[in-house]
């Protein structure tokens, strides 16, 4: 068996098992993997927009700031020494204002204020007109230096007096609080999950990296490819996922803030981000294959008990194909195959019965055959030969053949081998006539009387009945080279053979009847017999019509045949 019903059970429950798991793990996954990719998302907006946030804050504070200790500088109606007075002290009451340059409205240098108890940083001696262009929307940054390990950015708004510019305010904003806020927050929100959190400028440049080293250092396109459009990120946040130089995959996500061409950025590696995504993948996948095995187990386990009462009825199966009827097979599986067991068992028990009749049958033709002619045995049998007395008429071929000189051999002989030679003639005569489909009627002493056209009609039983005569000379010839050797002795034939119409059918009585063929036929082959010299078949004129051309016919002459009125013309078949 190429492909057995245990494996079959097995891969049939593991697929029907195996395909709703597969279906209903896809769809947690893809949940799953829905929920997470929407989580971080969100996650990461929250962040950049929290970052974003509280810098737009500070820039708007500062410039405030900035803006109020200009006006305080710009008062024409206060004295000089009022204004620079009023100007220190809220520079000092400003965090994060180290110094204040004032510029004239060509951007000269006109002074500084500075906080004498720190060493604040330099400012520019002139503003450049592209940078005082931008402050006349309201506020502008200058240049963007290094101070340390962060970066610091010049915040310039414009002086106003009578409705127009007269003048310029810038300080230098230190961006170390941001970074170490950001860092903070990125340690708190994003550390734990290889995340990154910083703030880009215009030019894609760092102003906040966790790194210190990476500050003011152009990123990677993975962060914010080229062509982003840092002014759109204020209207809405963008998430992307980006591979890196290494190939590791990065989901970015990056808001632009109101106040300053600036944008947050938040990345994290997507293995990281979706690592729960690619745990409950492994759970998923391992809890269906190992349901899938159970499946297995469990299926060969059942497909062997279904397939071993089907063993069973196969080897009995066999039993029966080999004959052997005596054989029973007993299912205790309760069920179908059970029924089916009993159902097999008892049909044995009939094949042998059956079987046990279909012997006893054949012993009885075979008995039947050495007293009755083969085919009316099997129409007895059959039930279609009528057991009643009398018969039907009808053109048969009768043969006579007789051992000429019976009487001197059986005189030279011991009656035991006179005996096996008739036997052993006998045997021969017999097959020659069934041979050729004749009936042998019945044995006459040392004579043999054989039927062609019945009881079965024959068209050509006169040639069947020649072609007979010829088969029993030619036996005869080789047994006597056997008879010489053992008993010294020959056996001769003498052959009649005529046709003619006879009535055919049971003779004898209630209790004793035998099938034979009476009527002048057969008188006239029994006398052509008689006349016949050894070795000779003796053939009347009927009978070589019925014949045909197939065979060697001589007319020998009319002769007186005892019982018929008018002379026999008789003829010699060649053999």
């Amino acid at each position: 068996m190429r492909f057995p019903l245990r494996l079959k059970i097995a891969l049939l429950t593991a697929t029907l098992s195996a395909v709703p798991l597969v279906v209903l793990g896809w769809l947690l996954i893809d949940v799953n993997a829905r929920e997470v990719e929407s989580s971080s998302q969100a996650l990461q907006i929250a962040l950049v927009e929290q970052v974003a946030t509280r810098l737009d804050e500070e820039v708007a504070g500062r410039g405030r700031a900035l803006a109020v200790v200009a006006e305080a500088l710009a008062d024409e109606g206060a004295p000089e020494d009022v204004r620079v007075g009023t100007s220190l002290r809220l520079l000092d009451a400003q965090p994060g204002l180290d110094v204040v340059a004032v510029y004239g409205a060509s951007g000269a240098l006109i002074d500084r204020l500075r906080d004498p108890r720190i060493a604040a940083p330099e400012t520019p001696d002139r503003l450049d007109a592209a940078l005082r262009a931008a402050a006349d929307g309201g506020r502008a940054i200058g240049p963007i230096t290094r101070d340390g390990d962060s970066a610091r950015v010049l915040l310039v708004v414009p002086v106003r007096a009578g409705g127009r510019v007269t003048g310029y305010a810038a300080s230098p904003w230190s961006l170390a609080d941001t970074q170490r806020s950001l860092e903070r927050l990125s340690r708190a929100q994003l550390a734990s999950r290889e995340g990154v959190l910083l703030v880009l400028d215009a030019d894609r440049r760092a102003l906040v990296h966790p790194d210190p080293a990476a500050v003011l250092a152009p990123v990677a396109p993975v962060a914010m490819p080229p062509d982003a459009d840092v002014e759109a990120l204020a209207q809405a946040p963008a998430s992307a996922e980006r591979e890196d130089a290494a190939g590791r995959r990065w989901l970015s996500t990056a808001v632009g803030l109101s106040e300053l061409p600036w944008a947050v950025v938040a990345m994290i590696p997507t293995d990281v981000a979706y690592a729960s995504l690619a745990q409950m993948q492994r759970i998923v996948i391992a809890s269906i294959a190992l349901t899938v095995l159970l499946a297995l187990v469990a299926a060969f386990v059942f497909a062997r008990r279904i397939a071993a009462p089907i063993g069973e009825l196969v080897a009995f199966t066999e039993d029966l194909a080999a004959r052997r009827f005596d054989r029973r097979v007993e299912v205790r599986t309760r069920d179908e195959l059970a029924v089916l067991g009993e159902a097999l068992s008892g049909a044995a028990a009939q094949l042998e019965a059956s079987e046990a009749r279909l012997v006893e049958e054949a012993a009885i033709r075979g008995d039947l055959r050495r007293y009755l002619p083969g085919e009316l045995v099997e129409k007895i049998v059959r039930r279609e030969q009528s057991m009643e007395l009398g018969g039907q008429r009808r053109e048969i071929t009768v043969l006579f053949a007789d051992v000429v000189a019976f009487t001197p051999l059986s005189e030279r002989l011991p009656p035991e081998q006179v005996v096996a030679i008739l036997n052993e003639l006998f045997t021969l005569l017999t097959e020659a006539v069934f041979r050729h489909g004749g009936t042998v009627d019945k044995f006459l002493g040392d004579c043999v009387m054989a039927l062609f056209g019945a009881p079965a009609a024959q068209e050509d039983h006169a040639a069947r009945a020649l072609y007979a005569s010829q088969d029993m000379l030619r036996f005869l010839e080789s047994a006597n080279a056997g008879w010489r050797d053992r008993y010294g002795v020959e056996v001769q034939l003498a052959i009649g053979v005529n046709s003619g119409e006879a009535v055919v059918g049971n003779v004898g009585s209630e209790t004793r009847m035998e099938y034979t063929a009476i009527g002048d036929v057969v008188n006239v082959a029994a006398r052509l017999e008689t006349i016949a010299r050894p070795s000779q078949i003796l053939v009347s004129h009927a009978t070589v019509e019925a014949a045909g051309e197939d065979f060697d016919a001589r007319a020998v002459g009319e002769r007186e045949v005892p019982g018929r009125a008018a002379p026999v013309a008789l003829y010699e078949v060649d053999w």
